[in-house]
């Protein structure tokens, strides 16, 4: 990840090892745009959310990044205020959604499967460290773009 010159290098990089690692059926990387998300990249067995953008509060990535903690859901119907048509109209049955980053993290990674199971212990380590490593890269290149003249992009509005 550390060749990537920008955020949506470092992206390109881990969108396709991302569902691998999680062993799941997609992966999404998201953004915070204010009191938004915007969905950059998927991986999925079908078409997600790419290129749109949901209130931060409706959507679990957006809970992941400001509540600053990871959200695992084994079952997306037991989940409450979130607008559950988004996600029944969807493969996904269950989801870990990671914050990418310390502090006011920015952006988040999500993994989803089709059936609501328990999410095994070992996924959820491999995706929080995931999300770590993708926030140490992330930093870097923020402050290798600002060094340069040039923004990174790590920080939300």
């Amino acid at each position: 990840m550390m060749q990537a010159k920008s955020i949506a290098e470092a992206v390109e990089i881990v969108r396709p090892v991302a569902r691998s690692i999680a062993q799941s059926d997609g992966i999404t990387i998201v953004k915070r745009i204010g009191q938004e998300t915007d969905y950059l990249a998927e991986d999925t067995i079908e078409p997600l959310w790419a290129g749109l953008q949901f209130p931060i509060d409706k959507c679990l990535a957006g809970r992941a990044m400001v509540e600053e903690q990871t959200i695992l859901v084994p079952d997306i119907t037991q989940v409450e205020n979130i607008p559950l048509n988004v996600y029944l109209a969807t493969f996904i049955r269950s989801l870990v959604a990671v914050p990418i980053g310390d502090g006011r993290p920015a952006y988040a990674i999500c993994a989803y499967w089709k059936e609501a199971a328990p999410i095994e212990e070992e996924t959820l380590a491999l995706m929080e460290a995931l999300g770590r490593g993708m926030g140490a890269a992330f930093a870097i290149i923020d402050v290798l773009g600002l060094a340069h003249g040039q923004r990174g992009g790590a920080h939300a509005a």
